[in-house]
């Protein structure tokens, strides 16, 4: 079992299957599901800057699927403002045994990662860990708060 320095994570909807989780925790022991967290059927009514505040106010990593939260204004201001630390799949259409092959590649990296303060995000793709930077993502919710005053 990987103790990985402390390593909290929080899984969110779109990684919150038993059986992505199950791995996970094989590897991770600090691990919460936003079902666990909220409880099924209210986890469905969250919204994402919350679970983003909460997770973050934990200290936790938050993983998930849903690249749109690196592209909404809601979601990227909360990235930013509560500081968080969000890894997220390249693809949410993958298989959750896919999924797991990815983190397990990358959570060496993503342990070297986990030492820094947010807010950062980092991409968990077929080919590792990519980082997006808290400039990158700043830039990216001026261009969105932009174009929405279009």
């Amino acid at each position: 079992m990987i103790a990985a320095g402390g390593l909290k994570l929080f899984l969110d909807r779109s990684t919150n299957s038993k059986r992505f989780a199950a791995g996970v925790r094989l590897l991770v022991t600090d691990v919460v599901t936003i079902g666990e967290r909220y409880g099924v059927m209210p986890a469905e009514q969250i919204k994402d800057p919350r679970w983003l505040a909460d997770a973050t106010a934990e200290g936790r990593i938050c993983i998930g699927a849903d690249k749109a939260i690196l592209s909404n204004e809601l979601e990227l201001a909360a990235v930013l403002e509560e500081r968080a630390r969000y890894a997220v799949f390249s693809n949410n259409n993958i298989t959750g045994q896919e999924q797991l092959a990815r983190f397990t590649a990358c959570l060496p990296n993503l342990v070297e990662l986990a030492v820094r303060v947010g807010p950062w995000a980092a991409v968990i793709g077929r080919d590792g860990l990519t980082e997006v930077s808290a400039d990158v993502l700043g830039d990216r919710l001026a261009r969105v708060r932009e174009r929405s005053k279009s």
